[in-house]
């Protein structure tokens, strides 16, 4: 059988020379490449998967607090509690204000708002004032048409450092050598006024008695500090 093959191929040699020069020289190299050819059954590279999105915060279920007079009113979580009780104010005065007290679900005062006050105006000194933040509160508009923003503050007299939080008149929130900050709102059914409750002495301390601006800072970090902003944003007048 080798002899026969043989000798088909010499007789198409000669019969046609020129094309027998291209197939001798093609078959090889089909041939290597076939040889070369990686196996099918070899596995293809793996592509990592894209990274999972991050899941959204969880936001926490809203109550609503409206003072008795129906003007003042805000959002809070609804693990916290209000309570309310009389406010400073003058026997037999047409406005007597009311207190209302935020509770986290420990029991522990974070915020206080009052409503229906009779103050006109506060004292102030000279401070020296760093804004660490700032925003509009859209619900709050003074009798005068300002429009209150929410801002936390730190002011310097005599060397210690005292921090506000609250819903002010926006001459508070201007930095430098000022005077201090009066948190009074004057609103259509009298003052009102608002704050955080800083502590550094009373146990258990809910808002940080801050050691320094950095840990003020640290703080603003916290699920705490968001809750007691959107709280203050919240702060509605109607």
């Amino acid at each position: 059988m080798a002899g026969l093959t043989l000798s088909l191929v010499l007789s198409a040699c000669g019969a046609q020379p020129a094309k027998n020069v291209t197939a001798q020289s093609a078959a090889p190299s089909l041939s290597a490449s076939a040889t070369a050819s990686p196996s099918t059954d070899v596995p293809s590279p793996e592509v990592p998967a894209p990274p999972a999105a991050p899941a959204a915060p969880v936001q926490p279920a809203l109550k609503t607090f409206t003072f008795a007079d129906g003007h003042i009113s805000f959002s809070y979580p609804d693990s916290w509690s209000v309570r309310t009780q009389r406010g400073p104010g003058q026997e037999g005065h047409p406005w007597q204000p009311v207190e209302a007290i935020v509770s986290d679900r420990t029991g522990a005062d974070l915020f206080s708002v009052s409503s229906g006050a009779n103050g006109i105006g506060c004292s102030a000194g000279p401070v020296n004032r760093t804004v660490f933040d700032k925003a509009p509160a859209p619900g709050m508009r003074e009798v005068d048409g300002t429009a209150p923003m929410f801002g936390f503050i730190v002011e310097r007299s005599g060397g210690d450092d005292s921090y506000f939080m609250a819903v002010m008149n926006p001459r508070n929130l201007e930095e430098g050598d000022v005077s201090s900050q009066c948190t009074l709102l004057k609103m259509g059914n009298g003052a009102a006024q608002n704050r955080v409750i800083f502590n550094q002495s009373v146990y258990p301390n809910p808002v940080p008695g801050f050691l320094s601006r950095q840990a003020a800072k640290s703080w603003m970090a916290t699920g705490q500090y968001a809750q007691l902003k959107a709280l203050m944003l919240s702060l509605k007048y109607s």
